[in-house]
């Protein structure tokens, strides 16, 4: 309870939402009774006027409110019985009560009503959503470990699947494949055709044509990656990210293990 003090007159208001006795009087509510009687005032001259029954009228529909519950008649015995008026009320009460005592409520009374609209109600954080791209990289990062392929593989795996869902991702994506491309030792530790032609003393052409005959690799319809390894190809040859020379753009390549020349002889 808020207590007020007028010419050494004490006017009560709600500080919060409270009881007295079997009414709920709801915050920032004045007591009126206390009001005129701190005036040599009666309150029943304030509320019997036209211009009074007109403003709560007014002021009821305005709110979507009934009169009652903006002026709340306390029927009890004693100092208990009184009325508490909604603090835009109370003001016009004042008002007609004085321009002094207007002036004091409008200081007074209302500091209470403006705390309460400038209160922040905090709202619940939402949830952080993971970016769709965030999730396709993960999935593709996942799926690499579990099928055991080459670390710089399913890094590059999970770049693409970023960039498919996001294209705005692609310049950024371009770097950071070139970067893993150029930095990757599995580009050494494996041969490409024309380096196994070399050993065995074929063409590339020709590696490539005996290894599609011997059931190591098969042709694809991808003239990005035209060849990939079978089943049985897989224990020499895998596909590993390299820097295309023309373009200076990352690549996939089926490279192999140095041990597969020995299937020339």
């Amino acid at each position: 309870m808020l207590v007020h003090f007028w010419r050494d007159s004490e006017i009560n208001q709600m500080a919060q939402d409270g009881q007295i006795g079997k009414y709920a009087i709801p915050k920032g509510y004045v007591n009126g009774t206390q009001m005129c009687k701190a005036n040599g005032k009666f309150l029943a001259d304030y509320t019997k006027l036209k211009s009074t029954k007109q403003y709560l009228q007014a002021l009821s529909n305005d709110m979507k409110i009934i009169i009652s519950s903006l002026v709340i008649e306390i029927q009890a015995h004693g100092s208990e019985q009184s009325t508490w008026l909604h603090p835009e009320i109370a003001v016009d009460l004042a008002r007609w009560v004085s321009v002094e005592f207007r002036v004091w409520a409008n200081r007074t009374l209302t500091k209470i009503i403006v705390a309460s609209e400038v209160e922040p109600i905090p709202e619940p954080e939402p949830p952080k959503a993971i970016a769709p791209s965030h999730e396709a990289a993960q999935l593709a990062m996942i799926l690499g470990e579990f099928a055991g392929l080459d670390k710089s593989l399913t890094a590059q795996l999970a770049v693409n699947a970023a960039t498919a869902v996001n294209p705005a991702l692609k310049p950024a994506a371009d770097e950071l494949k070139t970067a893993i491309a150029s930095t990757n030792s599995a580009e050494d530790a494996f041969l490409n055709a024309t380096q196994i032609g070399e050993v065995v003393g074929m063409s590339a052409r020709a590696v490539n044509n005996w290894l599609v005959q011997s059931g190591l690799q098969y042709r694809t319809q991808d003239k990005k990656i035209p060849y990939r390894p079978t089943e049985s190809g897989k224990q020499w040859g895998r596909m590993v990210p390299a820097l295309a020379r023309s373009s200076n753009q990352t690549v996939f390549q089926l490279r192999w293990l140095p041990t597969v020349t020995e299937l020339f002889q």
